[in-house]
């Protein structure tokens, strides 16, 4: 049976770097053509460089080379200095945006086995940290919208139970609740099963969430 060779798009290409980051696998030139030689060659290829291809899937290269200047200690020490930033730590926030280089050196070399170890080294609960992730009224809207999905009713005790950190972003970030609800996808759920009495007035509780 003859096998189909792997067809490399930029988008598998830069998929596939950052799976080999996520696996805490060295993005060095000189290890990556030992461990995924055809990714190598793919990347410049398709990208001109290996280091072109790096930075494409949201590393600093030049970072990367500088690998081993890293140390367990040095990623606690500037995790710590993003968090006394008031940064938002969450992965999501430090792999695509804050720190790339910072996310890839975490994983690299087997320095912690995953972004949650790093945090409780750098003496943080990842569960506080995520309670507290940087939200926007699009983060908000996506959040009600999963709810939604898993047929949570969007009133405010259900909220204040299940996803307290939620219901205080939509008050601190969105137009509250109501106003919130109004703006999702009405496809989502059966809205027109839903009457007033289903849902708690929230006009006169955004001073509860405002500081929350």
């Amino acid at each position: 049976m003859r096998i189909t060779e792997r067809i490399w798009t930029r988008d598998a290409i830069v998929a596939a770097i950052r799976g080999e980051a996520m696996a805490g696998h060295d993005l060095s030139y000189s290890r990556t053509e030992d461990r995924v030689p055809s990714l190598l060659r793919a990347a410049e290829r398709t990208f001109g460089s290996w280091g072109a291809a790096v930075e494409a899937a949201g590393f600093d290269y030049e970072s990367i080379r500088r690998y081993r200047k890293w140390t367990r200690e040095k990623v606690i020490a500037r995790i710590r200095e993003w968090h006394a930033k008031g940064a938002d730590l969450s992965w999501r926030c430090i792999s695509e945006e804050l720190d790339p280089s910072l996310a890839a050196a975490t994983l690299h070399a087997g320095r912690f086995a995953s972004w949650n170890d790093a945090l409780i080294a750098a003496g943080f609960d990842p569960d506080v940290i995520m309670r507290y992730r940087r939200w926007t009224v699009s983060r908000v809207r996506e959040e009600l919208e999963e709810l939604a999905r898993r047929g949570l009713t969007l009133d405010q005790d259900t909220l204040a139970r299940e996803a307290p950190s939620l219901l205080a972003a939509i008050y601190r970030v969105g137009n509250g609740l109501i106003v919130e609800r109004s703006k999702l996808d009405p496809t989502i759920f059966m809205l027109e099963n839903w009457s007033d009495d289903d849902f708690n007035d929230d006009r006169d509780s955004s001073d509860a969430y405002a500081v929350a």
